[in-house]
C-alpha cells in the first residue's frame, strides 16, 4: 500500500528549501533509509533547481507541483511544471571520459539522476512538464 505526499510550491528557492525538509521529515516518519531520503531530496534538488533558474522566461511567479508514492519496494515521484518544455528523458548525456576541467557545463545532474533511477519519463502535455521517477526503496 502506497503512502503519499504532495506539495506545491511556486518558483522560489526558499519554498524548494522548505519543500526539501518537509519530504525529508515524511520520509524519515515511514522510517526508509537514509540511502531513499538522500535519493530523493538530490532528485528533488535538482530537478527543481532547473527548473527554478531555467524554465522560465519572465518574473511571474509559478506552480511546481510534487508527488512522491512509496511503498516497500519503490518511491515514484512526479514533478509537474509550467516552465519551458525541456525533455530531459532525451537529453544528451556528458561524455564522462574526459577529465573535469574539459567538460561543458550541465548535464551532469541529469545523467547522475538517470543513473540512480529504476524510471526516468518526460512528457509535455497542455503546456506542462511531467517528470515521472521511479526508485528502488532498498536500505543497501
Amino acid at each position: 500500500m502506497f503512502k503519499t505526499f504532495e506539495s506545491t510550491i511556486t518558483d522560489d528557492f526558499s519554498d524548494l528549501k522548505t519543500l526539501n525538509n518537509d519530504v525529508r521529515t515524511f520520509l524519515i516518519s515511514l522510517e526508509s533509509s537514509q540511502k531513499i531520503v538522500y535519493k530523493v531530496n538530490l532528485i528533488l534538488e535538482e530537478m527543481i533547481t532547473n527548473i527554478i533558474k531555467y524554465g522560465y522566461l519572465d518574473n511571474e511567479p509559478h506552480k511546481i507541483s510534487v508527488e512522491i508514492k512509496i511503498d516497500n519496494e519503490y518511491a515514484y515521484l512526479t514533478i509537474i511544471d509550467d516552465a519551458n518544455e525541456f525533455d530531459s528523458e532525451n537529453y544528451n548525456n556528458p561524455n564522462i571520459d574526459i577529465p573535469l576541467e574539459k567538460m561543458k557545463i550541465g548535464g551532469l545532474g541529469i545523467f547522475l539522476i538517470k543513473s540512480i533511477s529504476e524510471h526516468f519519463k518526460y512528457k509535455r502535455e497542455d503546456c506542462k512538464n511531467f517528470l515521472n521517477i521511479k526508485l528502488k526503496n532498498d536500505s543497501s
